[in-house]
């Protein structure tokens, strides 16, 4: 009896039993527990940014809660601002006024009365005059000086101009004199004459003092009114018209005499006195005019 190798060709007996491949385990669980893992890492991670949210709003509340307010200034330098500076910043001290060094300055418009320190702008020293008027005429010459360092002017309130050169003005905060009341007794300041003010006679131009120049005497005479006036400067002059046909005159620099002046054009004399208004040409008496109201200062 012949033996036969088996079929498969391993020797005698029988070969290895036949291999089978284990069974696989499913990947399933794998998968699903890797995606549950990461659900729970996201659901933690999103608490934990919540909770942190929530903790830093709360203490952002209790920081601003103890912490004072504070207060934001706007300037009105700021592009956002929409509202004028606080009235305490607007409430401030006003700079002194700079005057111009030349010019004629009108009082009241251009330059306050008050006293004045004055000070040259050039090096050969400045000038001013106070003025009465602005036509030019050498009566409108109240005062005036030459300044050649530190000095002063003042001006008073009735001036109606100052004339500066080459002057720097500052305000000293002095105010003007005051014209104090006559003492009892003491001669009436202005004339007593009928119709007549500080200036002479009211509504007669050519018996009234130019511009704010005071009167220092006045008559009325049978035919004419006079007044002699007196400049800031002290210079005088007469003016007289003939209240018939209204011719007039207006002589610079008469002379006191006695109680009266005496004004000189060419070889005429006015002489006006308490008791008469003579008009002389050398040695021939012109005419003569009793006085019916006079007075001087």
């Amino acid at each position: 009896m012949s033996t036969q190798p088996p079929p498969d060709g391993y020797g005698y007996g029988y070969g290895p039993p036949p291999f089978e491949q284990p069974p696989r385990r499913p990947k399933w669980p794998w998968v699903v527990g890797g995606v549950i893992v990461a659900a729970l890492i996201a659901t933690v991670a999103g608490l934990a940014v919540v909770l942190v949210r929530d903790s830093n709003s709360a203490g952002d509340e209790t920081v601003a809660a103890a912490s004072p307010a504070r207060t934001v200034t706007v300037t009105a330098d700021s592009p956002t601002a929409s509202a004028p500076p606080p009235a305490a910043t607007e409430s401030t001290t006003a700079e002194p006024q700079t005057l111009p060094t030349d010019g004629i300055l009108k009082v009241g418009v251009d330059i306050a009365p008050g006293e004045y320190a004055v000070r040259p702008t050039r090096s050969y020293g400045g000038y001013w005059e106070r003025l009465s008027c602005l036509t030019g005429d050498f009566t409108c010459l109240l005062a005036n000086d030459n300044v050649e360092g530190d000095s002063y002017v003042v001006v008073l309130p009735e001036d109606v101009a100052l004339r500066i050169d080459g002057l720097e003005l500052v305000p000293t905060g002095n105010p003007a004199p005051g014209t104090a009341p006559p003492a009892a007794g003491a001669a009436p300041s202005s004339p007593t004459l009928d119709n007549t003010d500080a200036q002479g006679f009211v509504g007669v131009p050519q018996a009234r003092c130019n511009h704010t120049n005071a009167a220092v005497a006045a008559g009325q005479t049978t035919e004419s009114l006079v007044v002699v006036c007196e400049t800031g400067v002290g210079r005088l002059y007469y003016k007289g018209v003939r209240v018939a046909d209204g011719a007039s005159i207006e002589i610079d620099d008469p002379v006191a005499s006695g109680n009266g002046f005496t004004a000189t054009n060419g070889a005429v004399q006015y002489q006006l006195s308490p008791d008469a208004l003579a008009i002389t040409e050398g040695s021939t008496l012109l005419g003569e005019e009793p006085v019916l109201q006079y007075w001087i200062r």
